[in-house]
Formats: structure tokens, sequence, C-alpha cells
């Protein structure tokens, strides 16, 4: 093994030509890859994964168990409150008070490895760095490899996969029709079937039903196309033409269709006056119309800022959201799947910690759309 340091980004080496080099090599390291503000960090040991890690919260082990059905979102929270007090890992937790027995905790992890170097292979760019030799810890205390070739192969099947699939799912907006009467069998009470096609049928989007079951895409998609390829989904069109754009709350007073430079400029001086609200929600216009480098660094700026703040004004008191929306206002409104996703677990019980621990969302990302909620008196708390 003559494998040391090694940096670059996608462009230059593929995630995939990356991942069957370190697997010929047999390196044991840590391999760290960033996206636009995503992280992902994978231990290697002798060409397998032993342990892996990301800000992605789709790829938290909790996320994967409550999308298996092994567990709900408030047996999650129990055992993450256990955890803060004891800091074992949460994979042991669960063994050890019997919620999930120790063969299913390693198989979630299993797939919780895959699916954190997957995802990544999707990534059109982003960057690398390997680093050779450093000690690694084992995965939430249990003794799970995953070998980094089968990854490789696997990536390439999915690759193939998801040009079929984006062929009959053309847009994450898109909403299906069941047609039960072609279902090979009643799906199971309980089951992930049964919470799909419960989501279906309320007529949410692909985007809505990946956040509310807490699955990837890719894990969603391959059974959606399944059921599409026996006759019992119909794929209907996006139900408005685009996505809902994240809303500008302040006049800037440069008409409809100011330019994404004059919106980054403004961006800035929002964030000079320590206003981050406004700043993020104009930089991050001025990014969905162009992205670019400038409009990047700024939103991890403001979110560095930022981020604290929020934490303290919501997350340090035991606060209990309540919605002052009636319900049939609601589909009135011009929201994006995360904010609908949000919403619906608004109920007056729930607090608005547990709501965002549990969220298959970045932590950032949910109390920012819970402070455009309270702003617009659509929550209250």
């Amino acid at each position: 093994m003559t494998t040391r340091g090694l940096a670059g980004d996608f462009e230059t080496m593929p995630l995939k030509d990356l991942i069957v080099y370190l697997a010929n090599r047999m390196a044991t390291g840590v391999l760290m890859l960033e996206r636009e503000g995503l992280k992902k960090s994978v231990q290697l040991e002798q060409g397998r994964i032993i342990n892996a890690s990301s800000n992605l919260p789709r790829e938290y082990l909790g996320q994967f168990l409550i999308n298996m059905g092994h567990i709900t979102e408030e047996q999650f929270n129990r055992a993450w409150q256990t955890q803060q007090e004891t800091k074992v890992f949460l994979g042991r937790i669960l063994v050890m008070i019997g919620l999930v027995k120790e063969d299913i905790v390693v198989a979630a992890l299993a797939t919780k490895f895959r699916e954190t170097l997957h995802e990544a292979c999707e990534w059109p760019v982003g960057t690398f760095v390997f680093t050779q030799g450093l000690p690694a810890a084992p995965a939430d205390g249990l003794d799970v490899r995953v070998s980094l070739m089968d990854v490789y192969k696997e990536a390439d099947f999915r690759a193939q996969a998801w040009e079929q699939i984006r062929k009959v799912f053309p847009s994450p907006q898109c909403t299906l029709e069941v047609k039960e009467d072609l279902l090979e069998m009643t799906p199971r009470r309980g089951s992930l079937d049964v919470k799909l096609l419960k989501g279906i049928e309320s007529g949410k989007t692909l985007e809505e039903l990946a956040l509310g079951l807490h699955a990837t895409d890719f894990f969603l998609y391959q059974r959606l196309y399944a059921l599409h390829a026996m006759g019992a989904l119909v794929v209907k069109p996006p139900r408005v033409e685009k996505e809902a754009e994240f809303a500008i709350d302040v006049d800037l007073g440069l008409g409809d269709s100011p330019s994404p430079e004059q919106l980054l400029e403004n961006a800035r001086a929002f964030f000079a006056q320590s206003n981050f609200r406004d700043a993020y929600s104009v930089a991050r216009r001025s990014n969905q119309l162009v992205p670019t480098l400038d409009a990047t660094l700024l939103l991890k700026q403001i979110e560095s800022a930022w981020h604290p703040q929020l934490r303290a004004d919501l997350m340090a008191r035991r606060l209990v959201p309540h919605s002052a929306i009636p319900p049939e206002a609601m589909g009135a409104l011009n929201l994006s799947a995360p904010e609908r996703y949000l919403l619906s677990r608004v109920d007056g019980k729930r607090e608005l910690e547990a709501i965002v621990r549990v969220a298959p969302l970045r932590e950032f990302e949910a109390l920012t759309y819970f402070d455009r909620f309270r702003s617009q008196g659509w929550v209250q708390l």
C-alpha cells in the first residue's frame, strides 16, 4: 500500500474512479468529501468502509431506521435524549434498550455507509481529500465493514438505473396516482408501502414523499419505479410550473426583476448591518437565479453568524409551535416541499426542538424556515 495523501476535485478525478482506486490499493485512512456546504467523512480500513458520517440529515442512522419502519420519531427522540446524557452511540443505545436488534442496526449502518458514497457519486461537482493511516473509530460501537469495490460496482448499476428512473419521473414536483387493482399484493399493515401509498393518495409530490418518509432519493425512486413497472402507478405532471422559491420578504426597491448582482449587493449590505434574515433570503435568491462562488461564500458567512442566534432564540427554550393558518388556507400558500413538511409537523404538542431534530433537513435550514413562519405569523411559539 503506497497511497499517501490525495486531494482534488471531481472534474479531474470522478468519485467513482477514486473509489475503485482506493479499493484496489486496500486503502486505510479518511476520505473527506465536500460540495456547497455538504460534508462527508468516510473512514477506511484495508479498502473497506468502517464508519461514515455526513451533515446531510437523510444519511443519519436514525433517519434510516425511521424510514425502514424499525423505530418511530418519538422513539428516536427518546433514544437521542439518552445519547446526550450517556454519550453512548445511538445504535448501541437502541440495542441496549431493546428497541432494535443488533443485526438490524448493523444492516442499517451498512446501508448508511453505502448511501453516503452513492449520494456523492451523483454530485456534478465536489472536492475530495484522502489522508492515509489515521486511526478510525468503530461505527456506533459495532463492527460493520462495507467493501469499497462493492460500492463501486453498485454505483455503476445505479448510474444506469437513474437513467431509466428519470425518464419515468422527470421532476421531483410530479405527483402520482395509484391503481390499487394492479398492485401485486395488499401492503402489510404498518409497512413502508402503506405510508408511501397514503402519501401518494394525499397528493404529495415526489419531493414531499421523500421528506415525509425520511428516505434517500434512490431508495424512494427505486420502489416507485418497481410499482410503475407493474402498472400500479400513473405519473402526473408537476402541479405547478416551477418549484416554490425562497421568498424575499423585504422590498429592495429594485423592481420586479432584480439581477443576481443587484440581489447579491443588497445581501452584502444587509449582512454588514447584521440583518441576517434578509441577507440570507436575498443571497439565496441571487444564487437560485445564477449560482456563483461569491453567493455561495456569502451564504456560508451568513450561516456561520446566524445559526448560533437561531439556536439560542428557537431551541434554547422548550418552545411548542402552534399553527395560526386555517387548514383550508394552507393550500393557497406558495410553499416549498421542506416548508410544507415542517408545517405538517406543527400540531401544538411537539416541541420545536424535537421537530427540527427528527426532520430530514439540516438544522440551520429548518430553523430559517421556522424563523420565517414566525415572522409571517403562520406559527406562534
